[in-house]
């Protein structure tokens, strides 16, 4: 199945994607998971939200934010 991740700085705006490659979401979510440290990283299969896994620096009110993201990937 393929997915993507994106890692994003702290004003939602996309600094690099990858392309994801995973027999399942499961593997997938693990991928993505390993890639978030300092930014956040959104995974996605297609148009479809899977997951988002918070970078050190997203603060509460970053978190509000995400909680109301629109249903499309970022462009």
């Amino acid at each position: 199945m393929r997915y993507k991740a994106f890692v994003v700085d702290s004003s939602r705006q996309v600094i690099c994607v990858a392309k994801l490659d995973c027999i399942d979401e499961q593997a997938a979510r693990r991928r993505a998971e390993q890639m978030h440290d300092e930014h956040d990283v959104e995974l996605w299969q297609g148009d479809r939200f899977v997951a988002v896994f918070r970078g050190a620096t997203t603060n509460d009110n970053e978190r509000a934010i995400l909680n109301r993201r629109p249903v499309s990937p970022p462009s």
